[in-house]
């Protein structure tokens, strides 16, 4: 089965494009997941790539789902249905591979282990309020959710609190970087992550080990 049949030519172009990089800019409703999943087939059905080998990673559950329906339906026509690509989420693929590979994080992130816990909303906004009351802030300062927030765009830009610290130009930055700093070391004791270090300590968990990047 030819799998670049029925592709305009700029979709064709970028299906069947092999190795190396590809950007696809290209407007809503203009076929972008069909490109991709009709590349993935075609990877693994005309270029013989495993599947185990594809990762594709989207950013909601329903896209993910949807991509994966639409592979797994091309390449069944093929005999290649259970070799079909891995297709998740950015934060799922992330806790699958910390969860299988994480023990090795430990080298950086001492006491991390594989059986971390996953702090959702609720879990922070738990513990930025306690750490709030332990430091004698209030609502006054910086609402909790806010907080969060630029915690997050923080961790977004790979800002530690050393560094929210370090750039501070008011008492109120200052304290800002301390509420950070104790809500990494809270997390740290609990081995626990948020939403956002899933993502971050996945990439420097491929920037340690080099044996990992390498599977």
């Amino acid at each position: 089965m030819d799998f670049l049949d029925g592709l305009n030519p700029s979709q064709r172009e970028a299906a069947a494009h092999g190795e190396g990089a590809l950007l696809i800019l290209a407007g809503a409703g203009s076929g972008k997941t069909r490109v991709i999943t009709h590349r993935m087939a075609n990877l693994v059905h005309a270029h013989g790539v495993p599947g185990y080998a594809v990762l594709a990673v989207t950013f909601t559950n329903k896209a993910a789902r949807e991509m994966k329906e639409r592979v797994e339906q091309l390449l069944a026509s093929t005999g290649h249905v259970y070799d079909a690509p891995f297709v998740s989420t950015f934060h799922s693929f992330c806790v699958r591979l910390l969860r299988r590979d994480g023990d090795r994080l430990a080298d950086i992130r001492p006491g991390f282990t594989r059986q971390f816990n996953i702090y959702d909303d609720d879990d922070q906004m738990t513990l930025i309020k306690q750490i709030y009351k332990g430091l004698g802030l209030d609502d006054k300062f910086m609402q909790p959710r806010a907080m969060l927030s630029r915690i997050s765009q923080a961790k977004s830009q790979q800002e530690t609190p050393a560094d929210l610290a370090k750039n501070a130009r008011d008492p109120k930055a200052s304290r800002m970087a301390v509420v950070f700093e104790q809500y990494e070391a809270r997390l740290r004791q609990a081995n626990a992550v948020d939403f956002d270090d899933l993502l971050l300590e996945t990439v420097r968990l491929l920037r340690h080990d080099s044996e990992l990047r390498a599977l």
